[in-house]
């Protein structure tokens, strides 16, 4: 019997799917409202039972690729190595952009080829590789579910990208990532994303500030526009607790970039700051 109960049991284990990537998140611009996001989560299940999903955010602005980029940005260095960050956001109704597949930092990623890639890594050197789409368009999320899904399970079963693809795809779509600038007494940036608190975070990085400051200790942080009866800071703080109620608090956040807030209020409604607007920061 024993012998039996071990037969059965090899045999059992022998049909089952070995998966090789076991976390897959997901990062789109699909809302909640319809069942594309319901639809994707079945297929990857029925593909890829005992595969745990993950959501990152469905509710990102259509077609807005600095905000897909910097969500998943933050995120996907929190999940543990060999995970697979599938995102799927187009950079205009009418993208027909390939999906790519690509490692970076111990983490894999499937996302269109529509230069997003770039902002994701901040323009690191990658070697991507086309998933086939059997000669079809890029349609979301039709093309995930019925070309590129299918086309990934070989991979997130084992086998190698490049025996299943090809040679990797050096010609991939880039943009340019928006970094400050700094000119004399003067740095500007730009508001980068603006969080579901209205809290507002630019692309100014802890180390540039630092390097631009140097040896002075006087400056001041004009949000908006460099005139004197607009908002202005001239200290930076560690954290929103450094700030009575209402007030406006300066600090570089968990990813060392410049976040604006107000203290129990809504920065980015309060104080007119929206995507692309410009902050400020002068010597005095």
């Amino acid at each position: 019997k024993f012998y039996q109960w071990l037969c059965l049991l090899a045999k059992f284990a022998a049909s089952q799917t070995l998966l090789v990537i076991q976390l897959i998140t997901l990062t789109t611009d699909y809302g909640l409202s319809d069942p594309y996001v319901a639809a994707v989560k079945g297929q990857l299940y029925r593909q890829l039972p005992g595969v745990q999903l993950v959501d990152v955010a469905h509710n990102i602005s259509k077609y807005n690729l600095q905000e897909a980029a910097y969500t998943l940005k933050n995120a996907y260095h929190f999940f543990p190595d060999h995970s697979l960050h599938l995102l799927d956001v187009s950079s205009t109704k009418t993208d027909k952009a390939e999906f790519i597949l690509f490692a970076f930092e111990g983490h894999y990623f499937v996302m269109p080829d529509n230069g997003i890639c770039s902002l994701v890594t901040e323009n690191a050197a990658l070697k991507p590789y086309i998933v086939p789409q059997g000669g079809r368009p890029h349609s979301y999320p039709f093309s995930l579910l019925s070309d590129v899904l299918p086309a990934l399970q070989p991979f997130l079963m084992g086998e190698k990208p490049e025996e299943l693809y090809g040679e990797p795809h050096l010609h991939y779509e880039q943009l340019t990532h928006l970094l400050p600038v700094s000119s004399g007494d003067s740095l500007q940036g730009r508001v980068l994303y603006v969080d579901s608190y209205e809290n507002v975070i630019t692309n100014i990085d802890r180390n540039t500030f630092k390097k631009w400051l140097g040896k002075d200790t006087n400056y001041l942080v004009h949000l908006r526009k460099r005139r004197s009866h607009e908002n202005q800071v001239s200290r930076l703080v560690n954290s929103y607790e450094d700030v009575g109620l209402t007030d406006i608090a300066c600090f570089f956040g968990h990813n060392n970039l410049l976040q604006i807030a107000i203290r129990g209020g809504n920065a980015s409604g309060l104080l007119g700051l929206r995507l692309g607007d410009a902050v400020f920061i002068e010597k005095t």
